[in-house]
């Protein structure tokens, strides 16, 4: 047991968190300190989510590390915009925002974080051509696939005039159409996805290098770790949903709607594979860190959304994917330097400040968008 402790990472004391929360809700404390404390519990429990995946990783190999790494990921993600589905439609716009958010906390934040830490270790860190031209081409098809909806709801609503054929009521019930015909389109699109990659096309998307690592956890151990963190962050999320919930009712917090959505919600709950991400790059395992961040990315886009979408649809109230303006510039802008930057195979570390600089650009857009 001594020895297990040890192998913690750091960060995993954040789960002290937890016993904090309960205690909070079982006093009915809510608002601004059920946030923190929910949001540091779940930081805590992604880190143990993380450690547990990598060690799963050294088994398996990158590609289905990654795989792995990005559904336990994305469970946080998932679970916390499935309570807030709950909640009902005045909360869609932070689970949309939550959906922009983890790609480009994916795509900028998590990459380019990689790609700089790394980089200050060694020049050049190559990754595989073939992967990285068939994930960004993935890209900009779930790019394309939610503009769609979403400039046919701008359109209408900002020059009705120009649309004499529609009504308020049809232009809404096309973008529904439109929203679950893409969600059906995404799901298709991941699963094919996930045969190039571990069964056509694998041979060419394993990386040659073999880094010789040893596990510090049993398969078995890792298992019980990841299902004791998920039982806790699905603990953690409904807190931490409620919390966000009072703090819209009650306007005590300055942070837009957005910036809580796109920023906040996202990188909570995607710190698990961010920090696995950021932490094997130094190992000049960059393979392995493209493909927890470019996986996860994909996952929540082509995976996670649909999900949710269809979700709503079977509650009652369906939640169309007609995103904000500013956030589909994010995303397109996201996917330019992505393509530019990775098409080649190789990262450094200005590419990665690339990465970050366009994601700190964007997060203070978020915070002052009303």
């Amino acid at each position: 047991m001594g020895k297990l402790i040890k192998s913690l990472p750091k960060p995993s004391v954040l789960l002290l968190f937890l016993p904090v929360a309960i205690v909070l809700q079982l006093m009915h404390v809510d608002g601004l300190p059920l946030f923190l404390v929910s949001g540091l519990g779940i930081l805590g429990t992604v880190t143990l989510i993380g450690k547990a995946t990598e060690e799963v990783a050294i088994y398996t190999g990158p590609l289905w590390g990654g795989l792995l790494n990005a559904t336990f990921g994305n469970v946080t993600e998932l679970i916390i915009a499935m309570i807030a589905l709950t909640k009902g439609p005045s909360m869609y716009p932070i689970v949309l925002g939550s959906i922009a958010g983890s790609i480009l906390g994916n795509l900028l934040l998590v990459l380019g974080g990689a790609m700089v830490y790394g980089g200050m270790k060694f020049q050049i860190q190559r990754i595989s051509k073939t992967g990285a031209n068939v994930n960004l081409g993935m890209l900009w098809v779930v790019l394309i696939t939610l503009m769609v909806p979403s400039l046919v709801h701008i359109a209408y609503h900002v020059n009705p005039e120009a649309f004499p054929e529609l009504t308020a009521a049809s232009a809404d019930l096309m973008v529904e159409e439109l929203s679950i015909v893409a969600a059906i389109m995404l799901l298709v699109l991941y699963g094919l996805g996930l045969i190039f990659s571990f069964r056509t096309h694998r041979y060419l998307l394993m990386p040659d290098a073999d880094h010789g690592e040893t596990a510090e956890w049993s398969v078995k151990t890792s298992v019980i770790m990841l299902l004791s963190a998920t039982l806790m962050v699905a603990y953690l999320s409904e807190a931490f949903v409620s919390s966000i919930e009072h703090l819209k009712e009650s306007g005590t917090i300055a942070m837009s709607e957005m910036f809580i959505g796109v920023i906040v919600v996202a990188v909570v709950g995607n710190a698990a594979e961010g920090m696995v991400a950021v932490w094997v790059a130094r190992e000049d395992k960059m393979e392995l860190s493209f493909q927890i961040a470019m996986g996860s990315c994909l996952q929540v886009a082509l995976m996670v959304a649909p999900v949710l979408v269809l979700t709503s649809y079977f509650l009652g109230d369906l939640m169309t994917l007609a995103f904000d303006p500013f956030i589909l510039m994010s995303l397109a802008a996201a996917t330019a330097i992505a393509s530019a930057s990775l098409a080649d195979g190789e990262s450094n570390w200005l590419e990665g400040t690339m990465f970050l600089v366009v994601y700190l650009f964007f997060a203070m857009v978020f915070w002052f968008h009303p």
